[in-house]
């Protein structure tokens, strides 16, 4: 293992990351936010600077395997603390901003924000952003000027003094864009060099998707990959303008959606449309989302719609969703009658099993608790191997049903040697070996957390049982809105509880074992 070229590599990400910050940059321009402009400059500036001094630091050179997981794991961490700038820089706190930012790149959708302008847009507490070092360096800068800030924000049309925050917003949900297939693999798919070294963290990262390739060379099955997803991003934004979605929203919604993610620009979610062809557009995006990209590449290349019924697992993880449905409107959630009660029940199970977290309703919060007890297995169990959802994934829980009932059977015949088998192919020994640890150990890591944010709000009043797991199943499985004192947003967690809500969606969106290699001490030895 050399860290050096760990760090080298490292830096070639920085430099992209910096550079896509010029993006939300354009954007705060075309909205005319000076503040925002500033934030961005600075931060890209910053990023790209790391980045610079990365590759100076260290050495080009083969990406071995113990440094691939160098790189994805600190690429995650270091996308998520420079992602998290543009927040600090606008006035938001160091552990909201990090937070935010954490949430975005893990597509998590969690959020820390509370307040909103007349257009139900988010912003940043005025407060806060008045005081902000992106406003004062505007504010500074302005003073070199002749006619002081206001009027130098007047003249490309900004207002100081009730400012928005499109580009912010962009940014929030262009985090999401790119962590839903995985910056990593972007990283694989736009340095045609990489070669061995690309093949190595796609190996690692592609923890949400299946480990095999589509094709022999890895950055082809990257290109791939991006192509689906950007496409169906298009779609969906094309056809939420033509449902009425405005076309600012229409882009952010389709970022958020396809990477099973949540953000919306919208204070209120989806429920600010009003729109049943917006949220069934929504529900199809996030089903989509949620499903194997694999399945998605056979459908577009080769032109076969019938595999996605061929499926076991897709299959499955349609009649989950079905009978968690059935499951709720029997246990009394939602109210009205019963196409209002399946219009909103089917949205908030499809949202929450695909891990995307968006809202139409605001009553969930209010179901009986065999609901809630239903919504947080549903985090847990989150989407299919393959996709940008989250959780333990529809593939394993399936596989693991299927290993009970092999136990079952032989019981009965103890001399009986029965292969499990999932859309006709059958599952080695060691596969279900490694699928049982890992449920085992997302457990475990869910309870301890659980009990970790038990004990950072054991003092806060609105903080009980139903919180604090919801709390970190979203957390852990990339879901975004919780129950209880968490269902809308974060802001009433201690810093303490948020920060483990910050290594909760690192852990969850690493899918836990390569986070957790680097602990041991072999990782290290030589």
């Amino acid at each position: 293992m050399s860290t050096r070229i760990a760090i080298h590599t490292l830096g070639f990400l920085m430099i992209v990351l910096g550079a896509l910050m010029l993006v939300p940059l354009v954007v705060s321009i075309l909205y005319s936010e000076p503040s925002g402009a500033v934030a961005f400059v600075l931060s890209s500036l910053a990023t790209l600077a790391a980045g610079w001094a990365m590759r100076r630091l260290g050495s080009g050179g083969e990406v071995g395997h113990r440094d691939a997981f160098l790189i994805v794991t600190f690429g995650w961490l270091l996308a998520a603390v420079f992602g998290a700038l543009p927040f600090f820089l606008l006035g938001m706190g160091f552990i909201d901003s990090l937070f935010e930012s954490m949430s975005g790149f893990t597509t998590t959708g969690a959020t820390v924000l509370t307040e909103y302008d007349a257009e139900g847009y988010w912003i940043i507490n005025s407060t806060a952003a008045s005081g902000s070092f992106a406003s004062g360096i505007f504010t500074a800068l302005s003073h070199q000027l002749a006619g002081g800030p206001t009027a130098n924000a007047a003249l490309i049309g900004g207002d100081i003094a009730d400012p928005t925050y499109y580009g912010l917003l962009f940014w929030r949900s262009f985090t999401q864009l790119l962590g839903g297939l995985g910056i990593i693999l972007l990283f694989i798919a736009i340095f045609p060099h990489l070669g061995v070294a690309g093949r190595q963290l796609y190996y690692v990262d592609s923890a949400r998707l299946k480990k095999e390739t589509l094709t022999p060379r890895v950055k082809d099955t990257a290109k791939i990959f991006w192509g689906i997803y950007l496409l169906m991003v298009g779609l969906e934004t094309f056809m939420l303008y033509l449902a009425g979605m405005p076309i600012y929203d229409s882009i952010l919604t389709a970022f958020t959606t396809l990477s099973t993610a949540g953000y919306s620009p919208q204070a209120s979610g989806i429920v600010a449309y009003s729109s049943l062809p917006i949220e069934a557009i929504v529900v199809f995006f996030m089903i989509l989302g949620a499903t194997s990209y694999n399945l998605h590449y056979i459908l577009f290349y080769k032109g076969s719609i019938s595999v996605y019924v061929r499926d076991s697992e897709f299959r499955f993880y349609l009649s989950i969703m079905a009978l968690a449905i059935v499951m709720i409107l029997l246990a009394g959630g939602g109210e009205g009658d019963l196409l209002h009660r399946l219009r909103i029940v089917g949205f908030q199970v499809v949202t929450t099993m695909t891990t995307t977290g968006f809202t139409n309703n605001f009553e969930y919060n209010t179901w009986p608790v065999a609901s809630s007890m239903i919504i947080v297995a549903l985090m847990l169990i989150g989407g299919c191997v393959g996709s940008t959802g989250g959780g333990i994934k529809v593939a394993r829980i399936l596989l693991i049903l299927k290993y009970g009932r092999r136990e079952l059977i032989e019981l009965i015949h103890p001399r009986a040697v029965k292969p499990i088998k999932i859309t006709g192919a059958t599952v080695q020994e060691e596969v279900l070996r490694s699928i049982l640890f890992f449920a085992l150990l997302y457990l475990l890591v869910f309870f301890v957390a659980s009990l970790a944010m038990a004990l950072t709000e054991a003092e806060n009043p609105v903080f009980d049982l139903i919180s604090t797991v919801s709390a970190i199943a979203t957390c852990m499985g990339a879901v975004g809105p919780g129950l209880g004192a968490v269902a809308y947003d974060f802001s009433g967690v201690t810093a303490a509880g948020k920060m483990i809500g910050v290594i909760c969606m690192f852990v969850g969106r690493m899918e836990i074992l390569p986070a957790m290699v680097l602990f041991m001490p072999d990782f290290w030895s030589k």
